[in-house]
């Protein structure tokens, strides 16, 4: 999967938990190339004294958390074969550079379902971190918590790796659908070719799905039927998630009021435009406004 994929997935659950959380939190992948783990998104905590990340920042995979989870919860044959090529430099005190001591705490990972670092990368700092995992139970992600050790202590770091987990729990249902749509191995139907066109180019508008079936030949029920089975989803759905993409888009990259972007997409009116962005992604668009651009 492309990393900017899970991005975009990722974003809006981790918003949604802002308020929960005391200290940084991101999401990251493994970085296959260099054996490292890459955090691609940050949210920077509320105190001033919280750490801060910038995207594409490479950190070790046997020290932090999220790169500890990113090797425990890969198949067997895959992290046998990396851990032969993988290092373990000591950083502090707490690092651990024995790889069977390492593998024993990477099987405990996979049992507790997350990691920890505590102070095993830098002195003075525990972070906590989760898997991200595909349909297939491999991980794409990780979602991960980084703070002083004095504010994340053992009961403060839990709290806040179930709040990550339960974001993780929403990511992978929203990943699983995105994959059952586009992850097929025979080619779609050139009916559902030529409706997933007609819904991405009229985002605008209402969709006459009589219309549509009479384009392609066939009866309403018929197209219905073979698109849901086709891309796991219904053609009211798939054209209302587009909507919901485009209007995460001009929230973020235009200064469009509310009110004119639900026109434009074609909602009832502001509240029912809010009412079903929040639903979608946990904040109003308002607040995912405001916090995409302070994130």
């Amino acid at each position: 999967m492309r990393h900017e994929t899970l991005k975009a997935i990722a974003i809006p659950f981790l918003l949604a938990i802002k308020d929960k959380m005391t200290e940084t939190y991101g999401l990251s992948v493994f970085d296959a190339k260099h054996l490292k783990n890459l955090i691609i998104y940050s949210i920077r905590g509320p105190d001033y004294t919280c750490f801060s990340f910038k995207d594409k920042t490479a950190t070790p995979l046997h020290t932090s958390a999220p790169g500890k989870t990113l090797v425990a919860f890969l198949p067997e044959k895959r992290r046998t074969a990396l851990l032969r090529h993988l290092t373990l430099d000591r950083l502090t005190p707490n690092t651990i550079t024995d790889h069977k001591r390492f593998e024993a705490h990477l099987a405990q990972i996979r049992k507790d379902g997350y990691a920890t670092d505590l102070a095993e990368e830098i002195s003075c700092c525990h972070c906590g971190g989760v898997p991200i995992l595909a349909p297939d139970g491999t991980p794409v992600g990780a979602l991960w918590l980084s703070g002083i050790d004095t504010r994340l202590r053992p009961k403060a770091l839990l709290a806040g790796i179930r709040t990550l987990q339960s974001a993780a729990r929403r990511i992978e249902a929203e990943l699983a659908r995105t994959l059952a749509a586009t992850s097929r191995t025979e080619p779609l139907s050139p009916c559902v070719v030529f409706a997933l066109k007609t819904l991405s180019q009229q985002l605008g508008v209402p969709i006459d799905y009589e219309a549509l079936a009479r384009n392609c030949h066939l009866s309403y029920s018929t197209l219905r039927t073979v698109f849901r089975k086709e891309t796991g989803t219904t053609l009211g759905q798939h054209h209302l998630n587009l909507r919901l993409r485009e209007a995460q888009r001009l929230l973020t990259r235009t200064a469009l009021p509310i009110t004119d972007i639900a026109t434009r997409l074609n909602f009832y009116d502001q509240k029912h435009f809010s009412a079903t962005f929040k639903r979608k992604t946990g904040l109003s668009p308002l607040a995912y406004r405001k916090q995409v651009s302070l994130a």
